[in-house]
């Protein structure tokens, strides 16, 4: 530790030697059908030299013109058409690369495609916005359909509520990042997740596994980055109208604005109108809450290719109502048979968002970055008669350096600050045998220094990026977090991949579990629960072939979670109370994924994907399976696009096995349920038809209608001792179907 804390201060004082040097700056852009697209990762390099460098999620580049002669730049992705620009007496560039479906540009990427993986050290794959029109995606929370890598799961019968979950564990571990920045994290997650629409989505990044140092120590099972759109990526005008089966209403507006040569904007409208008040299955309860949203956000972007800066801020406006509860009376007044009033669920959130960063290239490979967010999140709601009320004030800071030390060795350097204050109020508005009630406060005020290194070698066909960050919790002391990324690329068709690093987090209990406000069930905390620690490292193999007619890869990957602490909820010492402390023993995840896409005649996209999850804990020296976690998964989808563009389609197909579910064995028998699931199937599929400046599309949502049965214990006595919201392993809504169009004008 001491060799590296002195490897660290060299390398911090390295960073004040760079010098200026001469430079060219531009945009390298896709052409996806008529539209430009920023390529992420596309080379640039002055012709017959070894002198290159990258292009970052902007599509954006940087290289010096010192000792350059020859200044034509050669500009290559995969996918696309290679092409050579001539850049003498020019300061900036912008290239747009043809599609090229010739088999030799696979061998370094996967085709580019609506989903395909990135060059990064981690494994990365990227969810592209032609991907997401191939379903509904009303929200982030339905954006991952048709992927293997996320599950998104519900975790409140009542209201509705998702998780985003990456190798199984649950939706806290994954790190949600907006724009890079960390605008989602503790109470506004829960709810936050459905109030980014999918039409203001430009792309979606997910890394598994142990990732970059600088985002901080709370990535344990991954990184999900989403790319929100700005004027760069976006059309002028876009509208979105939506309407499903239960009459649930939805539109959406984009509009993009050029300013002039640096400065550009763009505003997003959202808003969600209540459906019909549902209630199939007949337990008196609402299938799905009543949910009205409005959304307003507003992007400003300032890009001065003059000074080399980019400046960026932005700011969101979330007003939200969801009711649930009982639907016999939609009015949510009178009295049920028991003497008691209608059991009654609402949920009112209100929420600011702000952000900013700013940019500075120095030379071709030093520059500086800066990011500042802050937000606001109120929430007052009530499940039957417990009420709970919430709020949360952020605010993070961070700001690091990048400069070469050696030849193909960057580092970064930088700090950062996070704060955050939430303040839970809980109580009961009649008499209750729960204990629970009082004012739950947190506040973490936490500075941090980070360094990384990113190193390649054997003629770039290797990298190794190593990072460490030191943090000081305000209750929790210093935490120190080291991470490693290796990438191998023995040959142009295979890359290896291996991580390994830690992770750190406290928990926010009444927000990760809200379902249990709603159960009789009695919370109780038998201890001071300390912060979750974890250990994660896995490996992947990605192998690209391709021929004439097709292209493809096949991508196996492993991860395993080990924790020194984790905080599991106890469903089955007593079906009347959920127990949370610290664990006492051991708890790990195993997980593994193969998946196989195929591209056939340009037009034809297939994937078939198996996930093997495997997550247990030790308690008392006893061995449990957790509760709620399907082993085995199977996704298959297709998507067809006709050769004139004017219709496509899309199907996909998820198979979830057997889940183990909490012991109910001392209810009553009319309560009680099994102690395991149900396997069960979910098709979706849609068709799209395209105009001009129009697009119609249809589709259904879970075709076989598989839901499932009595998923609320003690539903005739919502106010009793038996009754239980928790008991969540499937859908609990049944076929929807929808339709919707888009009005687009582009740039």
């Amino acid at each position: 530790m001491k060799t590296i804390r002195g490897y660290l201060i060299i390398l911090f004082l390295l960073s004040t030697g760079s010098l200026l040097s001469q430079s060219i700056t531009g945009y390298i852009y896709g052409d996806d059908e008529g539209k430009k697209q920023p390529l992420d990762a596309a080379v640039v390099k002055w012709i017959n030299t070894t002198k290159g460098t990258i292009t970052d999620e902007k599509g954006k580049f940087e290289l010096t013109l010192v000792n350059i002669t020859d200044k034509r730049l050669v500009v290559s992705y995969a996918g696309y058409k290679t092409d050579t620009v001539d850049a003498a007496d020019k300061q900036s560039v912008e290239v747009t690369l043809i599609p090229n479906m010739s088999t030799s540009t696979i061998n370094v990427e996967d085709q580019k495609k609506s989903t395909h993986f990135g060059n990064y050290n981690a494994k990365t794959e990227i969810i592209t916005s032609q991907e997401l029109v191939k379903e509904a995606c009303c929200d982030l929370a339905g954006c991952f359909g048709r992927n293997s890598s996320v599950e998104v799961a519900v975790t409140d019968i009542i209201t509705d509520a998702k998780e985003l979950k990456i190798l199984g564990l649950e939706g806290a571990y994954t790190q949600l990042l907006v724009d890079n920045m960390p605008l989602m994290s503790g109470l506004n997650t829960k709810y936050g997740i459905s109030s980014i629409p999918g039409t203001q989505i430009d792309k979606i990044t997910i890394s598994k596994g142990s990732n970059s140092v600088i985002q901080g120590y709370e990535s344990i099972s991954g990184i999900m980055n989403v790319i929100l759109k700005d004027y760069n990526n976006s059309d002028r005008l876009m509208v979105n109208g939506f309407v499903n089966s239960m009459l649930e209403k939805q539109f959406n507006l984009n509009f993009g604005n050029s300013i002039n040569k640096k400065w550009s904007n763009i505003l997003t409208l959202h808003t969600v109108q209540k459906s019909n008040v549902m209630d199939d299955n007949g337990d008196s309860f609402l299938d799905n809450p009543l949910i009205t949203r409005y959304v307003l956000y507003n992007k400003w972007n300032l890009h001065d290719a003059d000074n080399q800066t980019e400046f960026n801020i932005a700011g969101r406006y979330w007003n939200e109502k969801r009711d649930g509860g009982q639907s016999n009376d939609p009015s949510h007044s009178g009295t049920h048979t028991t003497g008691h009033t209608l059991y009654e669920q609402n949920v009112k959130i209100n929420s600011a968002e702000g952000y900013t960063r700013f940019s500075k290239q120095f030379t071709e490979s030093s520059g500086l970055k800066l990011y500042l967010t802050s937000s606001y999140y109120d929430q007052k709601s009530n499940y039957g008669f417990t009420k709970y009320d919430a709020k949360q004030t952020s605010l993070s800071a961070m700001g690091f350096y990048e400069f070469e030390i050696l030849p193909r060795s960057y580092l970064k350097t930088g700090i950062s600050y996070k704060y955050q204050n939430i303040d839970e109020v809980i109580s009961f508005g009649d008499t209750t045998s729960k204990t629970y009630a009082g004012n739950y406060l947190k506040k973490e005020a936490i500075p941090g220094v980070f360094a990384e290194n990113s190193i390649s070698f054997l003629d770039d066909n290797a990298s190794l990026m190593t990072g460490i960050r030191v943090d000081n919790h305000n209750e929790h002391g210093v935490v120190v977090t080291p991470r490693a990324l290796f990438r191998y690329q023995p040959v142009k068709t295979i890359v290896f991949r291996a991580s390994v690093g830690t992770g750190f987090r406290t928990i926010n209990l009444f927000s990760e579990y809200s379902n249990l406000l709603a159960s009789s069930r009695n919370v109780v905390i038998a201890e001071t629960l300390e912060p979750e620690k974890t250990l994660n490292y896995g490996v992947d193999v990605l192998y690209y072939f391709g021929g004439n007619e097709y292209s493809g890869s096949v991508n196996v990957d492993f991860y395993r979670t080990e924790f020194s602490n984790k905080i599991i909820p106890d469903y089955d010492s007593n079906p009347r109370e959920v127990i949370f402390e610290n664990l006492n023993g051991k708890a790990y995840s195993n997980v593994m994924q193969t998946e196989l896409s195929i591209t056939i005649l340009r037009n034809i996209d297939l994937k078939f994907a198996y996930k093997f999850i495997d997550l247990n804990y030790e308690k008392d020296g006893v061995k449990y399976e957790q509760p709620f976690v399907s082993k085995h998964r199977l996704l298959s989808t297709i998507s067809y696009i006709t050769p004139n563009k004017e219709w496509s389609f899309s199907a996909g197909m998820n198979w979830f096995g057997k889940q183990r579910l909490p012991s109910t064995a001392s209810n009553p028998v009319e309560y009680q349920r099994p102690t395991e699931s149900k396997p069960y199937t979910l098709v979706n599929a849609q068709v799209n038809k395209n105009f001009k400046y129009f697009e119609l599309y249809a589709g259904v949502e879970n075709l076989l209608d598989f839901k499932q049965d009595n998923p609320i214990i003690a539903a005739d006595d919502p106010f009793g001792q038996y009754f239980d919201t928790s008991f969540i392993w499937g859908p609990t809504k049944g076929r929807e179907i929808y339709a919707g169009f888009r009005f687009i004008l582009g740039k």
